[in-house]
């Protein structure tokens, strides 16, 4: 970005930069920066400070989120000053009901502690609970990444649904290359979970059905990615990989230019999730040409295209009729080129400019 561009800047919010992982909302408020920086000059903020990025910071969509996000929010600290007069704010997850910019937009993700409320703890479901019922009304808008999330809010928040764009979110990993480019063989009996394992993911549910199904060849491998995450004890999920049978691995968190080379070399995916507001591994598994065994509920729904197979995420049996029926079936074509102009980053920032523009027409009509 050329430091002397004076368009109005796009400041976002950096806070889920914080996650050290950087899964799920920090992905996105990742992802959406990058995005919107190809379309002008992007700051970010925490609070009342403002949160300046390294000079050198690149913006290229294809590299480790994970360490981009670190850069970004290791960032010296300034006052936030008076913003650009035009300028619009982006909130990825929370936020405070006092307005600090001149268009403000939240970004709408899942109402799972709501739906699924056991499955977080108490602290975070109150967090989430006065967002949706109060502080999100400082916004001028919301941005809800599926039609399911915004079916939600229909429902659980007051928020007026004129004000709410639905926009499909983008790819998670490798968003115009692999970064794991070098040729790979696929592993027909071996499958790939993508997420961080927590109660509303159904690791249980998932790891019993691989230990027991009569479906799966028995020389069948499952490798989960992702770390370790609330009420979850650890203690448990060994059992799992030290039991006799089909191996289960779990390798934790890796690179993204590993887990481009895993979804290359796995045969099949699985996302057993109990409720989803998108569902990045999803499309992810299918960008790098693996087939996905998803769970038939909430936004998983939306995409139902070639190449997945839907299953009751409490019910075993159906995911061995999954099995079955891809099985059966064989080698299906993924339509690349259709999801490439469904789920689009591009898409995703011209939906916040737009956003923004409305909301400072609005203003000056007030």
């Amino acid at each position: 970005m050329d430091p002397l561009d004076d368009r109005p800047p796009f400041y976002v919010d950096a806070n889920p930069l914080a996650d050290k992982h950087l899964t799920g909302i920090g992905r996105y408020t990742a992802r959406l920066a990058l995005a919107l920086a190809a379309g002008g000059p992007v700051r970010f903020f925490t609070g009342d400070r403002e949160v300046v990025a390294p000079a050198d910071l690149s913006w290229d969509q294809d590299q480790d989120l994970a360490t981009w996000g670190r850069r970004v929010w290791r960032g010296g600290r300034a006052p936030l000053g008076t913003p650009h007069p035009r300028s619009t704010a982006v909130y990825g997850c929370l936020r405070p009901a006092e307005r600090r910019f001149p268009v403000e937009v939240s970004i709408l993700h899942d109402f799972t502690t709501l739906v699924v409320p056991h499955t977080h703890a108490e602290s975070t479901r109150g967090l989430f609970r006065g967002f949706f019922a109060e502080t999100i009304h400082s916004s001028d808008a919301a941005l809800a990444v599926s039609h399911h999330t915004k079916f939600d809010a229909s429902w659980l928040c007051d928020f007026p649904q004129d004000r709410i764009e639905v926009c499909h979110s983008g790819p998670s990993l490798c968003v115009d290359r692999h970064l794991h480019a070098r040729p790979v063989a696929r592993r027909p009996n071996v499958g790939l979970v993508v997420s961080t394992i927590e109660p509303r993911k159904n690791a249980p549910f998932l790891m019993d059905w691989f230990r027991a199904s009569t479906a799966l060849p028995p020389d069948a491998e499952l490798w989960w990615v992702g770390p370790v995450g609330w009420l979850t004890d650890k203690k448990a999920l060994r059992r799992y990989e030290r039991a006799e049978g089909r191996r289960v691995r779990f390798l934790g968190v890796v690179s993204d230019a590993k887990l481009c080379e895993l979804y290359q070399t796995v045969g099949w995916s699985v996302y057993p999730s109990l409720y989803e507001g998108f569902g990045f591994p999803v499309l992810d598994s299918l960008r790098h040409g693996a087939p996905v065994f998803a769970s038939g509920n909430s936004a998983l729904r939306e995409f139902a295209v070639p190449g997945v197979d839907f299953f009751d995420p409490g019910d075993a049996s159906t995911l061995d009729a999954a099995w079955a029926r891809r099985a059966a079936a064989g080698p299906e074509r993924i339509d690349r080129a259709g999801l490439e102009d469904r789920y689009h980053w591009g898409r995703v920032a011209e939906a916040i400019r737009r956003l923004g523009r409305a909301g400072l027409a609005d203003a000056r009509a007030a």
